[in-house]
Protein backbone atom coordinates (compact mmCIF):
# COMPACT_ATOMS: atom_id res chain seq x y z
CA UNK A 1 0.00 0.00 0.00
CA UNK A 2 1.22 3.55 -0.60
CA UNK A 3 1.38 6.07 1.75
CA UNK A 4 -2.02 7.88 0.32
CA UNK A 5 -4.16 4.36 0.62
CA UNK A 6 -2.96 2.97 -2.74
CA UNK A 7 -1.45 0.38 -4.36
CA UNK A 8 2.23 0.34 -4.33
CA UNK A 9 3.24 -3.13 -6.63
CA UNK A 10 5.92 -4.65 -6.40
CA UNK A 11 5.72 -6.35 -9.62
CA UNK A 12 2.86 -6.16 -12.62
CA UNK A 13 1.47 -9.26 -13.86
CA UNK A 14 -0.01 -8.70 -17.28
CA UNK A 15 -2.11 -10.84 -19.40
CA UNK A 16 -1.92 -10.18 -23.24
CA UNK A 17 -4.58 -12.46 -24.72
CA UNK A 18 -4.02 -12.08 -28.48
CA UNK A 19 -4.24 -15.48 -30.61
CA UNK A 20 -2.22 -16.81 -28.24
CA UNK A 21 -2.60 -15.71 -24.25
CA UNK A 22 0.79 -14.87 -22.41
CA UNK A 23 1.81 -13.30 -18.99
CA UNK A 24 4.25 -10.73 -18.61
CA UNK A 25 5.87 -10.07 -15.59
CA UNK A 26 6.96 -6.74 -14.69
CA UNK A 27 8.44 -4.72 -11.52
CA UNK A 28 6.42 -2.23 -10.16
CA UNK A 29 6.76 0.30 -7.57
CA UNK A 30 7.52 2.49 -10.66
CA UNK A 31 7.08 6.05 -8.71
CA UNK A 32 9.62 5.36 -5.92
CA UNK A 33 12.52 7.49 -5.55
CA UNK A 34 14.40 4.97 -6.95
CA UNK A 35 12.27 3.19 -9.62
CA UNK A 36 13.21 -0.29 -11.17
CA UNK A 37 15.22 -1.09 -14.00
CA UNK A 38 12.84 -1.56 -16.81
CA UNK A 39 14.05 -4.59 -18.64
CA UNK A 40 12.89 -6.99 -20.79
CA UNK A 41 9.74 -8.70 -19.17
CA UNK A 42 9.36 -11.90 -18.14
CA UNK A 43 7.35 -13.48 -20.69
CA UNK A 44 4.89 -17.25 -20.21
CA UNK A 45 2.51 -19.01 -22.12
CA UNK A 46 0.29 -20.49 -19.48
CA UNK A 47 -1.04 -23.68 -20.17
CA UNK A 48 -4.54 -23.80 -20.95
CA UNK A 49 -6.09 -25.52 -18.19
CA UNK A 50 -4.33 -23.32 -15.53
CA UNK A 51 -4.12 -20.02 -16.13
CA UNK A 52 -4.16 -18.26 -12.95
CA UNK A 53 -2.42 -20.36 -11.08
CA UNK A 54 0.58 -20.18 -14.01
CA UNK A 55 1.10 -16.24 -13.59
CA UNK A 56 1.44 -16.90 -9.66
CA UNK A 57 4.05 -19.65 -10.79
CA UNK A 58 5.82 -17.11 -12.80
CA UNK A 59 5.78 -14.43 -9.79
CA UNK A 60 7.55 -16.99 -7.43
CA UNK A 61 10.10 -18.19 -9.68
CA UNK A 62 11.07 -14.41 -11.57
CA UNK A 63 9.84 -11.97 -9.50
CA UNK A 64 9.49 -13.04 -5.59
CA UNK A 65 12.00 -15.67 -6.28
CA UNK A 66 10.90 -18.30 -3.83
CA UNK A 67 13.56 -20.77 -3.82
CA UNK A 68 11.72 -23.93 -3.01
CA UNK A 69 9.50 -23.32 -6.08
CA UNK A 70 12.21 -22.68 -8.13
CA UNK A 71 13.92 -25.82 -7.05
CA UNK A 72 10.64 -27.97 -7.38
CA UNK A 73 10.41 -26.47 -11.15
CA UNK A 74 13.75 -26.78 -11.49
CA UNK A 75 13.20 -30.77 -11.42
CA UNK A 76 11.03 -30.69 -14.46
CA UNK A 77 11.80 -27.52 -16.17
CA UNK A 78 15.65 -27.64 -17.12
CA UNK A 79 16.27 -24.21 -19.27
CA UNK A 80 19.05 -22.34 -18.34
CA UNK A 81 16.72 -19.05 -18.41
CA UNK A 82 13.44 -18.84 -17.96
CA UNK A 83 12.43 -15.28 -19.31
CA UNK A 84 10.97 -16.85 -22.33
CA UNK A 85 9.10 -20.07 -21.40
CA UNK A 86 6.16 -21.46 -23.01
CA UNK A 87 4.56 -23.72 -20.80
CA UNK A 88 1.60 -24.45 -23.16
CA UNK A 89 3.66 -26.42 -25.48
CA UNK A 90 6.76 -27.40 -23.27
CA UNK A 91 4.22 -29.12 -20.85
CA UNK A 92 1.05 -30.30 -23.16
CA UNK A 93 -0.71 -32.35 -20.52
CA UNK A 94 0.36 -29.49 -17.83
CA UNK A 95 2.65 -28.79 -15.22
CA UNK A 96 3.04 -32.01 -13.08
CA UNK A 97 1.12 -31.56 -9.97
CA UNK A 98 4.02 -30.79 -7.33
CA UNK A 99 5.38 -27.59 -9.06
CA UNK A 100 1.79 -25.97 -8.46
CA UNK A 101 1.68 -27.51 -4.58
CA UNK A 102 5.10 -26.07 -4.05
CA UNK A 103 3.54 -22.80 -5.15
CA UNK A 104 0.50 -22.98 -3.24
CA UNK A 105 2.73 -23.87 -0.07
CA UNK A 106 5.58 -21.45 -0.82
CA UNK A 107 4.16 -18.46 -2.04
CA UNK A 108 2.76 -16.76 1.20
CA UNK A 109 2.56 -13.46 3.12
CA UNK A 110 1.68 -11.67 -0.30
CA UNK A 111 -1.18 -9.38 -1.18
CA UNK A 112 -2.04 -10.54 -4.90
CA UNK A 113 -4.87 -8.17 -6.43
CA UNK A 114 -6.16 -9.77 -10.05
CA UNK A 115 -8.36 -7.66 -11.96
CA UNK A 116 -10.09 -10.27 -14.65
CA UNK A 117 -12.28 -9.05 -17.04
CA UNK A 118 -15.59 -10.80 -18.16
CA UNK A 119 -14.33 -12.38 -21.23
CA UNK A 120 -10.52 -13.32 -19.62
CA UNK A 121 -8.65 -16.30 -20.35
CA UNK A 122 -7.54 -16.20 -16.66
CA UNK A 123 -11.68 -16.38 -15.64
CA UNK A 124 -11.62 -20.06 -16.01
CA UNK A 125 -9.09 -20.48 -13.04
CA UNK A 126 -10.74 -18.68 -10.54
CA UNK A 127 -11.71 -21.40 -8.53
CA UNK A 128 -8.24 -22.73 -8.00
CA UNK A 129 -7.01 -19.75 -6.07
CA UNK A 130 -8.58 -20.72 -2.66
CA UNK A 131 -5.82 -23.49 -2.56
CA UNK A 132 -3.40 -20.81 -1.87
CA UNK A 133 -4.19 -20.43 1.88
CA UNK A 134 -1.74 -18.35 2.73
CA UNK A 135 -1.93 -15.78 0.17
CA UNK A 136 -4.17 -12.99 0.39
CA UNK A 137 -5.81 -12.66 -2.68
CA UNK A 138 -8.35 -10.29 -3.68
CA UNK A 139 -10.20 -10.40 -6.76
CA UNK A 140 -11.72 -7.47 -8.96
CA UNK A 141 -14.21 -8.16 -11.40
CA UNK A 142 -13.95 -5.87 -14.71
CA UNK A 143 -16.38 -5.24 -17.49
CA UNK A 144 -16.32 -4.09 -20.99
CA UNK A 145 -18.23 -1.95 -22.62
CA UNK A 146 -19.21 -3.70 -26.54
CA UNK A 147 -22.32 -1.53 -27.77
CA UNK A 148 -22.73 2.57 -27.43
CA UNK A 149 -20.00 4.82 -27.09
CA UNK A 150 -18.91 7.11 -24.10
CA UNK A 151 -21.40 9.97 -24.29
CA UNK A 152 -24.08 6.84 -23.76
CA UNK A 153 -22.53 6.44 -20.14
CA UNK A 154 -23.83 10.33 -18.86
Amino acid sequence: MGTQGGINATHLLLLRENSRPAWMLMPGNLYDSKPPQLGRPKVWVPTHSRPLEDALLLFAVMGAKVAEVRAVLGEFEKSSSRTRLDLDSRFPKGLPRQVYVASQRHLQGWHVIASIGDYSFAKKDLASLKKYKGLDIEIRRTSSIHHGTYDDLH
